[in-house]
């Protein structure tokens, strides 16, 4: 008797993507689909922090300046929620020593490098 062994698909790692500009929010959650990361899009802190429970992310990509509820608010929120689940800071207007008492897995300033952004995803989840 032969038996087939099913290759086992990994499940796509989930990254949600939160950013009130809608151009940047799209360009991350794209480069990310490139990659072979699922991507969930918020347009605000208080967005995001209604998806935590349901999406279970793999990791929160967020911009630090927003309406409604900012970065470092929706951080609380994911530490509260999902206290694994890292969490990487950007910022245009400030630098890392805003978010250094935070528990934030990084920081990084916009503009973006990609490669370093990327690098950073894989280091805290993999490929």
């Amino acid at each position: 008797m032969r038996v087939e062994v099913q290759p086992r698909i990994a499940p796509l790692r989930r990254v949600l993507v939160v950013d009130d500009d809608a151009r940047s929010r799209s360009a991350v959650a794209r480069l990310l689909e490139e990659e072979g990361y699922a991507a969930a899009v918020a347009s605000d802190g208080e967005e995001a922090a209604s998806m935590l429970t349901a999406l279970r992310p793999d990791l929160v990509l967020t911009d630090l300046t927003m309406p409604r509820l900012d970065g470092l608010g929706l951080l609380a929120h994911v530490r509260r929620m999902l206290p694994d689940t890292p969490v990487i800071i950007l910022s245009a207007r400030a630098g890392p020593d805003v978010v250094a008492g935070a528990e934030a897995q990084g920081f990084l300033s916009k503009p973006v490098h990609v490669e370093e952004l990327l690098a950073r995803i894989r280091a805290l989840i993999g490929p």
